[in-house]
């Protein structure tokens, strides 16, 4: 059993040897622009909802439940579609 003094210096020892510590590396820059899985599942969804509406005031009733599920399938389907840029 190792007590907590001990611990601690097993601690400073292994500092003071030299233990391998990771070099520092530049943070790279946030870019709040998003991607274009983003712009295009936002797009896909938008579309998808007006759609909904839009079938509604032609006769095709739709519950609320059933146009959020086809607005959930859609923008998933075309976002796994987009390829990812870099």
């Amino acid at each position: 059993m190792v007590t907590l003094r001990e611990e601690n210096s097993i601690q400073e020892d292994s500092m003071a040897a030299g233990a391998a510590v990771a070099p520092a590396v530049a943070a790279q820059p946030t870019s709040w622009a998003p991607t274009a899985k983003v712009a295009v599942g936002s797009l896909a969804g938008a579309l998808t909802l007006i759609s909904v509406q839009i079938s509604s005031h032609y006769g095709f009733k739709l519950s609320a439940e059933a146009g959020g599920a086809i607005t959930t399938i859609v923008t998933f389907v075309i976002q796994y579609l987009t390829p990812e840029r870099k």
